[in-house]
């Protein structure tokens, strides 16, 4: 393995923890009631709760199928 991409590496992911330090110090602590958390209102929110990655991947999906005239390599164009 390259040194070079290895102290790469390391730098950005010593400097991704120093920024979530920084970032958790400067949050403000919230205490949260139960009443404060409501339950799911729509099927969608209730499929959010159980599987977030699978409801990303079908409204990432849809985007782009809706998008598809302007998505380069459905043309073949890459």
């Amino acid at each position: 393995m390259d040194w070079n991409v290895l102290g790469i590496a390391l730098l950005l992911i010593l400097s991704g923890l120093y920024f979530l330090k920084t970032e958790r110090v400067k949050a403000p602590e919230q205490k949260l009631t139960v009443r404060a958390l409501k339950p799911a209102r729509s099927a969608l929110e209730r499929a959010w709760h159980v599987e977030p990655l699978q409801v990303f991947m079908r409204q990432l999906l849809a985007a782009r199928q809706r998008r598809s005239s302007l998505w380069p390599m459905d043309e073949g164009a890459f």
